[in-house]
């Protein structure tokens, strides 16, 4: 969902970097086409950080107590099928300050 993507993504891609925890050397270029993409290790670093991250607790504006990135998937995702099925009159996006 679009709304989690500035709140975890992004967020932790920005730390990662920041950190040195990516470096030149856990990126590998495709000779012909210049694509590029994380080596086997770079991948390790970049998923280890992305777990730690939906582990991050916060307190989620709807239910009003912590939860974590995880489990707000979860709850957007089924807040959204509520709206869709027409049990509520809105969709809460999921907005931190």
């Amino acid at each position: 969902m679009e709304e989690f993507r500035r709140l975890v993504v992004d967020n932790m891609v920005l730390s990662v970097l920041n950190k040195g925890l990516l470096t030149p050397a856990n990126f590998t270029s495709e000779p012909i086409s210049g694509a590029v993409s994380l080596t086997k290790e770079g991948l390790k670093i970049f998923l280890r950080a992305y777990e730690q991250k939906k582990q991050t607790q916060f307190k989620h504006p709807v239910i009003q107590r912590k939860c974590s990135y995880q489990e707000a998937f979860e709850l957007q995702g089924r807040l959204l099928a509520k709206y869709l099925m027409g049990e509520t009159d809105k969709y809460p996006p999921l907005i931190l300050k």
